[in-house]
């Protein structure tokens, strides 16, 4: 790899740190919005910074700094054909339950996703220990 081509992925991966860093600092501002009982606590997800409820992860940002939510299948597949969001794949297996929707979505449509998988994360029973 030349100088050239070594400087451009340095730059890309400094723009990516940054872009996923700013995505964590939105997460965390649209979680404070979130009613407060049951309580969101922070978690990891693949390497991810990520949100859970009733200890399980409802939403966390994808390594590229888009925001990825767990919420129902017919709600996945209704952004995808809206465009809105992009389903999550895992290898080659699809989740159905998850949508990825970019940083440039804007903080209005993750507040509204986040809100959407924190009520679908309430709805699923607490893990038992």
């Amino acid at each position: 790899m030349g100088d050239s081509a070594a400087h451009d992925s340095a730059a890309q991966n400094d723009r990516t740190a940054e872009a996923y860093a700013a995505s964590v600092v939105a997460l965390h501002a649209l979680i404070s919005e979130l009613p407060a009982h049951p309580r969101v606590t922070h978690g990891r997800m693949f390497n991810g910074d990520g949100v859970m409820v009733h200890e399980k992860v409802f939403a966390f940002i994808g390594r590229n700094g888009d925001l990825v939510a767990k919420v129902p299948e017919p709600r996945v597949l209704e952004m995808v054909a809206l465009e809105a969001g992009v389903p999550v794949v895992m290898g080659r297996r699809t989740m159905r339950e998850w949508v990825r929707l970019p940083a440039e979505a804007g903080v209005g449509a993750w507040s509204e996703l986040l809100d959407e998988a924190y009520s679908f994360g309430l709805s699923r029973p607490a893990s038992i220990r």
